[in-house]
């Protein structure tokens, strides 16, 4: 079993993976987004666009009184979660650690794209007359659960389908722990 020095070596591993992580991640959120919105924009329909500005992702459409933006760190906190989990976790070697860490960023950046783009037609839906009332903030709301729940799902599906089984045999267990 994982005992108690096990879990609070990953506590401080994460507390220091996260804040390196959010310093580094502020430096590169203007470029991601700048990807993400090249790749989002297509995906929108007719007349909206969407653009970076900063760390900002900004929606336009003819229906819009003003630009729609979300903050884009709120977007990114899915992937520096899952990424401190993979980094921080204990008995990992680095191979498959590297292995899951960019299968977390490839599939969250996927996610990503397919959000912003879903965003954008949610929002052009509700700006529509023949929408009901209320529907921006229905709209804000799904998508607000949709990305407050999609990382940490992805994270504990990951922990289960990877430490479970290394749970339920105690040998290979311990065979890994010894090794790190």
């Amino acid at each position: 079993m994982l005992g108690t020095s096990r879990l609070l070596t990953f506590a401080f591993r994460a507390l220091i993976i996260l804040l390196i992580i959010a310093i580094l991640w502020v430096s590169v959120a203007e470029s991601y987004n700048q990807v993400l919105v090249a790749l989002a924009g297509p995906l929108l329909p007719g007349e909206t666009t969407v653009h970076e500005l900063g760390v900002y992702l900004v929606f336009e459409h003819s229906r819009f009184n003003t630009g729609v933006s979300i903050d884009g760190l709120t977007l990114h906190f899915g992937l520096v979660l899952v990424s401190v989990l993979v980094l921080a976790a204990v008995g990992i070697s680095i191979g498959p650690r590297i292995g899951w860490l960019a299968a977390f960023v490839i599939g969250a950046f996927f996610v990503h794209v397919a959000g912003v783009a879903l965003l954008g037609r949610g929002l052009v839906w509700a700006a529509g007359a023949d929408s009901p009332a209320e529907s921006t903030r229905l709209v804000l709301s799904l998508f607000a659960v949709f990305w407050g729940l999609i990382p940490p799902a992805a994270g504990g599906i990951w922990c289960f389908a990877y430490w479970l089984p290394k749970l339920r045999n105690p040998a290979e267990t311990q065979n890994v722990t010894s090794a790190t």
